[in-house]
């Protein structure tokens, strides 16, 4: 039986998952159910579609774009974690030279210390770029944040954190306010404090980081 992953959409392109221009798949199923979540819609892990790793994988390739995995909660699925389909999925991207970014609900820390009785988790990590960690938290999101939810969720630089056998944290600045210019020379704005600082006056403010639906 193939590797599957249930999953809610594919949105190509995204702006606001992520820095630069990307491929972006929210996954389906959560059981953290932080407060204030604005993809609720995402936590009943019997819904969505479902489809093999191979064909979600050419997909997201096809795109030719950098990949974001969000969700839902990427590390969970009906019955537990992705696991093998999770990893199978970020392997198959980065043998194809895709950045990757996962966003997650949880700590990296916890995750490693799951891994032990979690398939997939370790090698998820490993082929992975970067790990935006830590669940969303009402209060610590303002009109800066860009690319996550809130001043708790932490940038996680993989590779750096994977060289000093996972010793420290290594972070990164995703914090600078930032422009963006799309595909079809529309100016968007990654956070309303971007928007602010531009001062340009056609610039609009992106769709939220991680947002599947507006409400």
């Amino acid at each position: 039986m193939p590797n599957e992953i249930n999953f809610d959409r594919i949105i190509s392109p995204t702006y606001v998952d992520g820095p630069g221009r990307r491929a972006a798949i929210f996954l389906q199923g959560c059981p953290i159910h932080c407060p204030g979540c604005q993809n609720r819609h995402l936590w009943d892990p019997d819904a969505g579609n479902t489809a093999t790793v191979e064909q979600i994988a050419n997909v997201l390739l096809a795109t030719g774009l950098p990949v974001t995995i969000s969700g839902g909660e990427p590390f969970y699925q009906v019955g537990g974690a992705l696991g093998g389909a999770l990893a199978d999925l970020v392997s198959r991207l980065k043998a194809a030279g895709r950045h990757v970014v996962i966003y997650t609900g949880y700590m990296l820390e916890d995750l490693l210390d799951a891994a032990d009785v979690v398939p997939g988790i370790v090698e998820t990590l490993e082929a992975a770029d970067v790990l935006i960690d830590g669940p969303y938290i009402a209060d610590l999101d303002h009109d800066g944040m860009q690319w996550r939810g809130g001043s708790n969720q932490r940038v996680i630089d993989l590779a750096a954190t994977r060289a000093i056998d996972w010793r420290d944290v290594i972070t990164l600045d995703w914090d600078t306010p930032q422009i963006i210019v799309t595909e079809d020379g529309d100016l968007l704005a990654a956070s309303e404090y971007a928007l602010e600082f531009a001062e340009i006056g056609d610039a609009t403010e992106a769709r939220r980081c991680g947002q599947t639906r507006r409400e």
